[in-house]
């Protein structure tokens, strides 16, 4: 599907392809492609000769892949971070910036696209630069980045309180959410860091745009020491996790230990005066069976009290 759509000082308004003539070279156009077909990259590529690159590669962490810069175009795809319920999902967009042309391709709904067009649209922004609704976009994913850390890390310390209280399944679970959350965080933050070093440098982009980039990149800087602090984090809460979790453990086997300790005695007397052979004098005694009985209620008391003199109890 392809959207067209003309940056006015309304903010954007949806054009059909017959109207591109008449906003060309005076507004912004932006193509706004969501999972286009082979046609529709090809109208794209015949109107402002954009060559989608291959899908295959748009996974490349090789800044050369991500970032292309050419004397009259940039390409670059970013990777944007989709959190779900159960899993976390990375998803590349591919960003092209000509003359007054904008491109973005993409095969996902991409929440800061959606936040960055309704912000326009409600407080009518009018651009006059293409590269200056890519550094939008990209503060608008960098904000939506310190958000999810901000609860990442009040929920580190929540389950901190907790395990003192309880070691369960389900913590242990949450807790390698939030620590695969937090690296693919950091492998996004790296990349934009990556990314607008180079864009810094390029003559395409303006000093305005420019200015707004190196606010970004100040930003991600930061973000990218709370990633840090909260790796060292996660990992001592994983080992301390564990460490109770041992403790717990080894408090049960303990008790299974003292257990069979205390009935040892008792365990050894009932083998002894189980056995049947022919001479053994209890076998007729006429007090054999309660006296093998007070002997092992006997052990089994004297070694109770001598483990609790031990404090193992």
């Amino acid at each position: 599907m392809i959207k067209i759509y003309v940056n006015t000082f309304k903010g954007f308004e949806e054009i059909g392809p017959e109207e591109l003539d008449e906003f060309a070279g005076r507004y912004i156009i932006w193509f706004d492609l969501f999972n286009p077909t082979d046609e529709e990259l090809e109208f794209v590529r015949r109107t402002i000769n954009f060559k989608m690159p291959p899908k295959e590669i748009l996974g490349d962490i090789e800044i050369s892949s991500k970032y292309i810069e050419e004397k009259d175009y940039l390409e670059i795809t970013l990777s944007f971070v989709i959190q779900q319920k159960d899993e976390i999902l990375v998803e590349p967009v591919v960003f092209y910036i000509k003359d007054k042309f904008f491109v973005t391709v993409r095969y996902r709904d991409i929440p800061s696209i959606m936040v960055f067009k309704n912000r326009v649209n409600f407080q009518k922004q009018f651009f006059q630069f293409p590269e200056s609704l890519f550094a939008e976009i990209l503060g608008i994913e960098v904000d939506r980045i310190g958000d999810r850390l901000e609860v990442l890390g009040s929920r580190i310390k929540d389950i901190w309180r907790q395990m003192f209280y309880e070691q369960s399944e389900e913590m242990i679970r949450e807790l390698a959410y939030y620590d695969e959350l937090n690296l693919t965080l950091r492998e996004s933050i790296n990349e934009k860091i990556r990314i607008i070093s180079k864009a810094l440098k390029s003559p395409l982009i303006n000093a305005h745009t420019k200015k707004d980039l190196k606010i970004i990149y100040d930003d991600l800087l930061t973000l990218m020491d709370y990633t840090a602090f909260y790796m060292e984090k996660i990992d001592s809460i994983q080992n301390s996790l564990l460490g109770l979790i041992t403790i717990r453990q080894n408090e049960a086997v303990k008790v299974f230990t003292v257990l069979a300790t205390i009935f040892l005695p008792a365990t050894l007397i009932a083998s002894i005066f189980g056995m049947n052979f022919k001479h053994m004098p209890e076998l007729d005694w006429k007090y054999g069976y309660p006296y093998s009985l007070f002997l092992m209620v006997l052990t089994t008391i004297v070694v109770l009290l001598w483990v609790r003199r031990k404090g193992w109890l």
